[in-house]
């Protein structure tokens, strides 16, 4: 039995070394500010590394065109949030993202729905109800040099039949 209450010495014969009440608190005050600052050093250094490789680039790959031919009607890429479209040889690329807030909309028998805030759009991507201030755009599509379909998202079509891209296979 130890001789004070709060002695962690049980034996006085024993190797055991004793901790004061001081020192422990030391010690957990020194792990603390410890935890504190790797918590806030590390957020710091997330703040200062650039993101910019984490915007997807403007101008991204659809497909091989006879790839593309291949999937007839509408098929979202998520990566890019766009819809491409096929009918026929003709390709077109339309954003998937809502002109009021930027939620990425869904694809509904009657055209899109936003489900962020209830706007809707028609087939076409034009605004038909709900807070959204503009149609949904459509990209640039043309053949690159590698040979696959390239769609350029700085160079916006607003009118739906100037979309369409017709593809020679």
């Amino acid at each position: 039995m130890p001789k004070y209450r709060n002695s962690l010495n049980v034996d006085k014969d024993s190797n055991d070394k004793s901790i004061t009440r001081r020192t422990f608190l030391a010690l957990a005050g020194l792990g603390a500010v410890a935890g504190v600052g790797s918590i806030l050093g590390g957020s710091i250094l997330g703040f200062l590394y650039p993101n910019a490789m984490k915007v997807p680039p403007s101008v991204f790959s659809i497909g091989r065109p006879a790839d593309v031919l291949a999937t007839e009607g509408k098929v979202f890429n998520p990566k890019q949030k766009v819809f491409v479209e096929v009918v026929g040889d003709k390709v077109r690329v339309q954003t998937g993202v809502c002109t009021h807030l930027g939620c990425t909309v869904n694809a509904v028998e009657t055209g899109y729905a936003c489900p962020c805030h209830g706007s809707t759009y028609d087939l076409e991507g034009l605004n038909t109800g709900g807070p959204a201030p503009r149609p949904l755009v459509y990209f640039e599509v043309y053949l690159g040099a590698s040979g696959e379909l390239l769609a350029d998202k700085t160079k916006k079509i607003h009118v739906p039949g100037d979309a369409w891209h017709t593809v020679r296979v």
